[in-house]
């Protein structure tokens, strides 16, 4: 696929440590995007951006590596997800990590290393491709984006894991992902991030590593995009199958037009629209109660009460059947999602959905005029 994700640019940090650029919403990316008399209203260029990405993950900051386990934990001994965590508390939470790392394993450099800063961004072409067949750019670039880490780490420092933090922007007109790796590992070894300019230089290439390692991904992809059956094949078999396809947002407007229709066919594209959002509420709860309950046992071994042999293999086989449970339901709202889809693409052929709200609308105050006369 031509121009498909790329890795754009590479920069480092000296001196001070600053997260708030990898959050799009921060005031000094705001600040930044009005200095460069750039767009305000964040992914107004992109294409279909409201179809797949809410404002909810907008400005979100994450964390990879060892630095994902190291903010988990909260001051009384327990553990939280880091998605569960306000994003504030995240980001202050990946920086005080960030630093007291850098100072148990110090410099001797006049001006050390605080971060090495990437820019992996996704072409147009390839956004859009992903966006016509209802795939989530943003799952992909960041699918990506862990799997190239990984790679990172495996290739350079194995058994040694590195530490980074990660967000993406739709603050340009091509999704992007700004990502800070830390300089050094978990285990305090200087993680580099050079490009050799000689043959046989002493550099190790990162770089170029990275560079290839995003041309074996687009031309994975390309495949995967080369037909309908097979694009079906490959998500149909991945864990994340329900996050990674989308179902287009019906606004308020939509569903209005869609009840005064009242259509066979508008009726069962109701119905599909709310069964997702009911599943993912499901879901998203099942999730929270699963991560409860390893929370509740993570601390109740840190503080040394050790349950009943019996009451452990009980709360085994439940965790089991609930996991087994969250799959099944992930499985079935994959299927809606698809199901879906369909509906939505046939309907807005028929009726046009760019254009079914306004003539609604429009009918409707007709309507109310002919019964003043």
């Amino acid at each position: 696929m031509k121009n498909g994700q790329i890795f754009a640019h590479k920069s480092t940090a000296r001196g001070r440590l600053d997260l708030e650029y990898l959050d799009e919403t921060s005031s000094r990316k705001v600040s930044l995007r009005e200095r460069s008399d750039m767009e305000l209203q964040i992914g107004r260029q992109l294409k279909n951006f409201t179809d797949y990405a809410s404002k909810e993950s907008l400005g979100q900051v994450h964390a990879g590596g060892f630095l994902h386990h190291e903010i988990r934990r909260n001051p009384d001994g327990s553990s939280t997800a880091p998605a569960q965590l306000p994003n504030a508390v995240r980001k202050h939470r990946i920086t005080e990590a960030w630093l007291h790392h850098l100072e148990t394993f110090p410099s001797q450099a006049r001006r050390p290393v605080i971060a090495h800063r990437l820019i992996f961004s996704m072409s147009k072409e390839q956004h859009d491709a992903l966006v016509a067949v209802g795939i989530n750019p943003d799952k992909v670039l960041h699918s990506t984006l862990k799997k190239v880490m990984r790679k990172f780490a495996e290739q350079f420092h194995p058994g040694d894991p590195i530490g980074y933090a990660y967000g993406l922007h739709h603050d340009t007109a091509h999704l992007h992902a700004h990502i800070a790796i830390c300089p050094r590992t978990a285990n305090g070894r200087y993680v580099g991030c050079s490009t050799a300019r000689y043959k046989h230089g002493k550099h190790k290439k990162q770089m170029d590593y990275i560079r290839r390692w995003f041309e074996n991904e687009n031309q994975r992809w390309e495949q995967i995009l080369r037909s309908p059956q097979e694009t079906q094949r490959v998500i149909s078999h991945r864990m994340d199958a329900d996050k990674i396809i989308f179902a287009p947002r019906l606004n308020s407007a939509h569903l209005q037009a869609l009840r005064q229709m009242q259509t066979a066919e508008a009726i069962r594209l109701q119905q599909s629209y709310q069964s997702i959002r009911n599943l993912e509420t499901a879901i998203a709860a099942k999730r929270k109660m699963l991560t409860a309950q390893r929370d509740a046992n993570c601390l109740s071994r840190f503080l040394g009460r050790r349950k009943p042999k019996l009451v452990r293999v009980v709360e085994k086989l439940t965790a089991t059947v609930d996991r087994r449970s969250l799959r099944e339901m992930q499985n079935l709202l994959f299927k809606i999602k698809r199901d879906y889809r369909a509906a939505h693409k046939r309907y807005s052929q028929i009726h046009g959905f760019n254009g079914y709200a306004n003539r609604s609308t429009q009918s409707l105050a007709h309507r109310q005029t002919v019964q003043k006369l």
